[in-house]
């Protein structure tokens, strides 16, 4: 009888147990008028990737671009756009200020020296009033030796004790200064000549004008030498000059110069249209002594003319013969080298 009433005792209680986990279950249903809450699916559905990461945070987490005065930017849109490389910005940066230093650098020695060797700018002055010419030019600092090879008539220097400009053979060093650097020729405010010299000879680009600044007469020139010469050597090394043939845009046209081995002038003379015009001139080795005066036509134009010896010097400078007072003899006046 026992066991029967303590058998129906449990029954009971779990009757009773689960009327009240019912009970419950139901009670915890929320009301009608509160919000319905979503549930999220499962996250293993979700698609994965950088992207659908960042596109999770979009909603909530913006970021501030540098410019943008405060404007926000969502990370997907930071993330879908190209970002400039800034590094690569900088090295250019650093390169255009390298360059702008340089430049500056190169600038202010053009003021102080020209193709690396010091100088400084000078002028002199003829005449008064409008019509007067002015020189401004550069020169060496202190003297330095004119290259053998180029000559005297072709050279420009500054006489201290004159105050001018001379193209003679210098006789005290002390007292000259080639030019080098940049030269410019004004009459009254007229430009009418510019170019640079280098050592004491013609160098570079040089140019005349008329008064109206037209140009008239262009040539270039490298350090004596019309800058298209054909030049050749006795030596490999190039340091020995044997023969200079001035060319001047694709001409034989201009001065010739023929050395010997040591660098003493041996003959010298013009070529016009690339012929062979005035008084071709053959000197000695030493102490610049004239051998012969041969005579070319005045012209290129003149064809038919046989070239002749207009006069001629033994070694010690005697005067064997003397035709220049033959028709056929040039006008032009000599230059003594």
């Amino acid at each position: 009888m026992q066991r029967i009433v303590l058998i129906c005792s449990l029954i009971s209680c779990c009757l009773i147990e689960g009327g009240y986990a019912q009970s419950v279950q139901k009670d915890a249903t929320p009301p009608a008028w509160l919000p319905k809450e979503t549930v999220k699916k499962d996250t293993a559905s979700r698609p994965t990737g950088l992207s659908s990461f960042i596109s999770g945070l979009d909603p909530v987490v913006g970021a501030s671009l540098p410019g943008d005065k405060g404007k926000t930017t969502s990370l997907s849109t930071l993330f879908g756009e190209t970002i400039p490389d800034l590094g690569l910005r900088v090295k250019e940066y650093k390169s255009q200020k390298s360059d702008r230093k340089a430049k500056k650098e190169r600038s202010k020695l053009a003021k102080v020296q020209y193709k690396g060797v010091p100088m400084q700018s000078m002028s002199v002055k003829y005449g008064s009033g409008d019509r007067a010419t002015v020189e401004s030019f550069h020169v060496l600092k202190e003297y330095q030796p004119i290259s053998p090879y180029a000559r005297a008539t072709e050279t420009r220097w500054y006489d201290k004790k004159g105050k001018k400009l001379s193209s003679a053979v210098i006789q005290k060093k002390d007292q000259a200064l080639p030019l080098h650097g940049s030269y410019k020729k004004y009459n009254g405010e007229n430009l009418i000549e510019e170019g640079y010299y280098f050592m004491g000879v013609k160098d570079g680009r040089w140019v005349k004008y008329d008064a109206k600044y037209n140009l008239i007469d262009k040539s270039v020139w490298d350090k004596g030498f019309p800058a298209e010469s054909r030049i050749t050597y006795y030596d490999s090394a190039h340091t020995q000059i044997k023969e200079v043939v001035p060319v001047a845009f694709g001409e034989v046209e201009g001065e010739f110069l023929q050395f010997y081995k040591e660098g003493q002038l041996m003959a010298n003379g013009k070529y016009d249209d690339g012929k062979k015009v005035g008084r071709w001139i053959e000197y000695y080795q030493f102490r610049r002594q004239r051998k012969k005066e041969i005579q070319y036509p005045k012209t290129s134009w003149e064809e038919d003319f046989e070239p002749f010896v207009l006069r001629e010097w033994d070694d010690k400078g005697k005067l064997l013969y003397d035709y220049t007072k033959d028709p056929r003899a040039s006008a032009e006046e000599e230059t003594e080298n």
